[in-house]
């Protein structure tokens, strides 16, 4: 154990916080048709590939290590795992339908979630090992928040420039019908 001792409320936020995906993953369903979710952007990845990582990481990596810490008397030492970044694949034909993995991420995260709501308080305080660092459980699972919390982000920020662009079309394509309206000979 470490000298840091996690308080209810810590625990209760970092429900609310992984509860949040869900959410998000159940609200995207409903707007997710009028964005680009397939097109990959010059530099990173297409939103129907985050998605995908999100799902992997949290099946892969975050869940595994989360369940043999607290299962496991062993300490956890998180080299024993490959690295979510490591070894996710992008699956063209899972990227099809952005709808069945925004299922899949709410279906997931709710397990998830249920999972950490039946962790006892005293274990959040045990200790994961990455290299010689320690941790506890409770900020490692605290990283996976940042983690999704950034990878929305990106989404967001790939919505925005996509709604800009259409914007921007939009005002183009307007100008241009008010030239020719004005200028009807002219093409």
């Amino acid at each position: 154990m470490t000298d840091r001792e996690i308080s209810q409320e810590e625990l209760d936020r970092l429900v609310d916080d992984a509860s949040y995906l869900q959410d998000e993953a159940e609200a995207m369903q409903y707007v997710i048709d009028d964005v680009p979710y397939a097109k990959t952007p010059p530099e990173g990845r297409s939103i129907a590939e985050m998605l995908l990582l999100i799902d992997h990481a949290q099946l892969s990596y975050y869940r595994p290590i989360m369940e043999e810490a607290i299962e496991d008397p062993r300490p956890t030492h998180l080299d024993n795992f490959t690295h979510f970044k490591e070894d996710f694949e992008k699956d063209e034909e899972k990227l099809e339908d952005v709808h069945k993995i925004l299922k899949k991420i709410a279906k997931h995260r709710a397990g998830l979630v249920n999972a950490i709501k039946n962790v006892p308080l005293i274990d959040w305080e045990t200790v994961v090992y990455r290299n010689d660092m320690q941790l506890t459980l409770f900020d490692f699972m605290q990283e996976m928040i940042r983690f999704e919390r950034g990878v929305l982000k990106d989404i967001a920020d790939q919505v925005r420039v996509y709604n800009q662009e259409k914007k921007q079309q939009r005002d183009i394509e307007q100008r241009r019908s008010q030239r020719q309206d004005q200028h009807p000979t002219e093409n």
